[in-house]
């Protein structure tokens, strides 16, 4: 079921032969993502080439835009030529999957388009109105950006700051339209049908069982929200719940809740079996156990339990059930998020979205902004709760074995069969945690597409050389790759190194002032990230780092780069940024007894300017990695440097084949790990 689905689906829908050349399409633009003169947005095509997009299936690219481009593109229908590539995303260690998420959401190929004909869409789409017309009613509060994603699920409107601060205070569930969205939707909408037909035929209420009517205008209103919104996975598994509960009541049959929950699952992975790519179906169907779980044993030991200590153990239970998931997708926790959602939860289902339904309702009809006192207060809470900056605990990352031996110990303590049980999973995570060593030293070679960016740590200490590119003032290597994985495995960094002045060296500089105002630039570049390295020795724990070039300036960019050496006595690495090969023989004739490596970042990226046989022959590397980007212009490596290093028996390892490259250091042995062989999937190439 799952190939079939794939083929029919999510298999690309034109062979890579086809795009060896120009191709016309047609399509819709869905997203833009980056403006200015050539904007980069997502097209979701109708045609490519003579393939027609059939109704069951989306075909999506990522494209620069030139030719004749409107100013307005969101809805816009675009006819062009297209140069297009299959989507192949850099392949990082703990940082955010772009190749995942693009095929979860059917982008199959990226390029340029060069627009021939640009046409209006007449008619749009049922949830592009509804957007439209949520958006206008929201105008002028202060909370629009949180009530247009309560409404719509659309996250675009979310500041980095605002999303950031949801996530340390464990309401990040708020942002995504979830199973608790749409049951506070099914309530209100059953309660207003009740509600009004009680008024509107009293007498008849009396004598007639009207339970069909509610629960079919509840359903609809419900599952018309969750259309509109996205059809996010939690969405749908909350209202096939709905319409499974309302089903066993009004033909009065029973099921338990597990077979509920199973039913749902199976109608979900049937439609779709890829959804079990997304973390929101673990974070849904656990959250709905545990509710299940904590709702059943608390009636049972007390009927009448207080409200208040209800919604105590529920989120003490869903605090500890999603915590190892949390860990793992997140790298840490919020430490605030019980007390947060205690109150938020219950203000969110009983007064927001009461008001804010009404608030939309009453400005089609007058300007009166129902929920303009309150969501003043609201802004002003807020405002105070920002000023309280230690929400979120940063516990590095977790092991997906930890997660999974985390589950099985939880499942076995819920049943008193099987408690006594519960220590065997347990023991064996104590184990994993306790037992697993860490390396000396580590070399995490990033995969950056056509760049360099090296990271060397131990014991939670690091240097980094070189920050990768940023692409067109929108998109920051340092910032969404290395940033990340700094703060995920929380590591220091002492000391940064930028071999020499070149965008896809340096484009992160920027980035870099704003994470920690130039302090780890200070060691090498006096705090001038644009200025040529020092020539000095420091010690980073067990390592001693040197850098050896430029002796003296030379006339190109690429020979003046810093040239930096790090070894623990017995391993070393030899980082020489883009020299070529007059810098080569310089340096070689100053410090060949310190050039000697076993593991080698290729100089230029493995062009043939550089690697001449007297420095691959005064190197010696038993390791050489090329970082470089996968669909190179210069096809690189060059074929003549690869031969040289065959000819002293070097081992080769390619960030665009391989993604982020990673050597663990232990007892002078070198153990190499690459990330596409660690995150690989079948149906990814």
């Amino acid at each position: 079921m799952t190939i079939c689905h794939y083929w029919l689906v999510y298999a690309p829908p034109v062979a890579e032969k086809v795009l060896e050349q120009e191709v016309a399409v047609v399509g819709i633009v869905s997203k833009v993502i980056g403006t200015g003169a050539n904007p980069y947005v997502t097209l979701e095509l109708a045609s490519i080439g003579h393939y027609t997009v059939p109704w069951y299936r989306n075909v999506r690219i990522n494209a620069s835009l030139s030719g004749e481009v409107p100013a307005e593109l969101q809805g816009t229908i675009l006819t062009g030529m297209a140069t297009l590539k299959p989507f192949r995303s850099r392949k990082n260690f703990s940082v955010f999957d772009a190749e995942l998420f693009a095929f979860r959401n059917q982008v199959f190929y990226k390029g340029r388009v060069a627009v021939t004909d640009v046409m209006l869409k007449k008619e749009k789409s049922w949830r592009d109105v509804y957007r439209k017309w949520v958006a206008e009613a929201l105008v002028g509060l202060h909370f629009e950006w949180f009530y247009y994603v309560l409404l719509t699920g659309d996250k675009s409107t979310i500041t980095q700051a605002d999303k950031a601060f949801f996530k340390s205070m464990g309401l990040s569930h708020l942002l995504a339209i979830s199973g608790l969205h749409v049951a506070i939707v099914f309530a209100l909408s059953f309660s207003l049908c009740k509600f009004g037909l009680l008024i509107a035929w009293s007498r008849l209420s009396q004598w007639r069982n009207y339970q069909l009517g509610y629960f079919i205008f509840a359903l609809g209103l419900s599952g018309g929200y969750v259309w509109l919104s996205g059809l996010q996975v939690s969405a749908q598994r909350a209202w096939l719940m709905a319409l499974l509960g309302a089903c066993c009541f009004l033909f009065a049959r029973q099921l338990s809740t597990a077979r509920v929950l199973l039913y749902a699952l199976v109608v979900i992975l049937t439609a779709n079996p890829f959804a079990a790519l997304n973390f929101g179906l673990y974070f849904s169907f656990l959250a709905v156990v545990t509710i299940f779980f904590v709702l059943r044993n608390v009636i049972q030991h007390s009927k009448r339990a207080p409200k208040v200590k209800l919604l105590c153990y529920l989120q003490c239970g869903l605090f500890v059930t999603l915590l190892p998931l949390t860990l793992f997708s997140y790298h840490g926790f919020s430490v605030s998020s019980i007390v947060v959602n205690l109150l938020v939860v219950p203000l969110l289902t009983v007064v927001i979205f009461p008001l804010l339904l009404l608030h939309i309702t009453a400005m089609q009809f007058t300007d009166w902004a129902v929920l303009g006192p309150f969501d003043a207060l609201l802004n002003s809470v807020y405002q105070w709760a920002t000023t309280f900056p230690y929400h979120w605990w940063p516990t590095g990352t977790v092991s997906i074995e930890l997660v999974i031996l985390s589950y099985l110990t939880l499942l076995l303590s819920t049943c008193v069969m099987t408690r006594a049980f519960a220590w065997i999973p347990l023991s064996a995570a104590v184990m994993l945690s306790v037992l697993e060593r860490p390396p000396e030293w580590q070399i995490d070679v990033f995969d950056v597409g056509h760049g360099t960016a090296v990271l060397v740590t131990t014991q939670d200490k690091g240097i980094l050389i070189d920050l990768g590119a940023s692409y067109f003032s929108r998109y920051s290597l340092f910032d969404n790759v290395i940033k990340p994985y700094l703060e995920a495995h929380r590591i220091k960094l002492l000391h940064t190194v930028i071999s020499h002045d070149d965008s896809d060296h340096n484009g992160g500089l920027a980035d870099l002032y704003r994470y920690d105002s130039g302090r780890s630039l200070e060691q090498f570049h006096q705090g001038d990230g644009k200025a040529l390295c020092s020539l000095k020795t420091v010690s980073m724990e067990n390592l001693t780092i040197e850098s050896l070039w430029p002796a003296e300036p030379m006339n190109s960019d690429n020979n003046n780069s810093c040239v930096v050496r790090i070894s623990d006595g017995t391993t070393h690495l030899l980082l020489p940024g883009d020299i070529e090969q007059v810098a080569e023989h310089a340096l070689v004739a100053l410090q060949k007894e310190k050039i000697s490596a076993d593991i080698l970042i290729a100089p230029h990226h493995g062009s043939n300017t550089s690697s001449s046989m007297a420095f691959v022959s005064a190197v010696a590397p038993k390791w050489v990695v090329f970082s470089r980007g996968y669909h190179s212009p210069w096809r690189l490596p060059h074929k003549q440097v690869v031969a040289r290093y065959q000819s002293i028996s070097s081992s080769m390892l390619d960030t665009a084949e391989e993604g982020q490259i990673r050597f663990k250091i232990r007892e002078g042995k070198i153990l190499p790990e690459t990330a596409r062989n660690r995150k690989s999937f079948w149906f990814l190439r």
